[in-house]
């Protein structure tokens, strides 16, 4: 990978901010007119809004089934989960999916998976770091119920799940692979502790409490070098309000499963302190608990 093509990765376990940043990233450059599109855009075009169902491409999700067969030159399909996770590191060479405007790249999967061997799920080689998006776990837990309609019971055995897997089919079908996370606390230090490639952790808490400055953060680590004033209105753009309006304006999100009646639903910490049982959560407390407390959360 030469120097001129860097990439990035988004990782984070689902429903801990990984859209609203890539939301905010697609803003920045926009309004700032990084791309080469905007680069020749007319001052009209330049201060139009952003628009989420168009406008929103920051790089490929690495769990996408397509890319991949693109990449190895198979069918995966063909192959187990176990095989395929073997093997997924080794891709990402070709210049088209590390180029200038699509280098920041979507992953919910663990940096290693149960079967991978020790070897990353994803492309190390040339890779800049990642920026790694944590939210407390009972939060996660309200969400992903709203997300999937699963109930919350469900949601928090699948946080506590040491094997837990996002997989809409077992016969290795479908627009994207299985990403296997394990359980949230070996999910975030299966990124946080890897010495492969840098890392920026953000909590999600902080991006709604100090937005300027975690998304300031952000933006350098990102090789994003912006001005003051444009973070400020990029933040402002991105607002979770904001982003709900646009969705409800635009007739929806396209990145919004069937299973859910809106993606930006309530973006908001606390939830689940409120709706999940006393089991419940001291069943996360218990089995997070020297997680939580490294990251501020106890």
């Amino acid at each position: 990978m030469s120097e001129k093509e860097p990439y990035w990765y988004l990782a984070s376990y689902p429903k801990s901010g990984n859209t609203w940043c890539r939301v905010f990233i697609t803003e920045l450059r926009r309004i700032a007119k990084l791309d080469s599109a905007e680069a020749t855009a007319t001052a009209q075009e330049s201060e139009r809004e952003l628009r989420l169902n168009q406008d929103l491409a920051t790089g490929s999700i690495m769990s996408s089934r397509h890319w991949l067969d693109d990449q190895l030159g198979i069918d995966t399909s063909d192959l187990r989960w176990a095989e395929l996770d073997r093997v997924r590191g080794r891709v990402g060479h070709q210049r088209a999916l590390y180029s200038d405007c699509l280098r920041y790249h979507k992953v919910h999967d663990a940096f290693f998976s149960s079967d991978s061997m020790g070897k990353p799920v994803v492309p190390v080689e040339g890779c800049r770091g990642a920026v790694v998006v944590i939210r407390h776990p009972a939060d996660i837990a309200v969400s992903l119920s709203h997300f999937f309609s699963w109930d919350l019971e469900g949601c928090v055995a699948f946080l506590l799940n040491e094997e837990a897997a996002l997989c809409r089919s077992s016969k290795r079908g479908g627009q994207q692979v299985r990403q296997f996370m394990g359980s949230w606390a070996s999910h975030v230090c299966s990124w946080v502790d890897q010495n492969k490639i840098p890392v920026l952790l953000l909590r999600y808490e902080d991006l709604l409490t100090e937005p300027i400055q975690h998304f300031s953060q952000l933006a350098s680590f990102l090789d994003l070098q912006i001005d003051d004033e444009l973070i400020k209105q990029a933040v402002k753009n991105t607002s979770f309000e904001k982003l709900k309006a646009k969705e409800q304006a635009e007739g929806g999100f396209r990145e919004r499963p069937d299973s859910c009646e809106r993606f930006f639903r309530s973006g908001r910490s606390g939830e689940g302190r409120e709706q999940l049982t006393p089991d419940q959560k001291e069943r996360m407390e218990a089995g997070f608990k020297d997680v939580l407390q490294r990251f501020g959360y106890q």
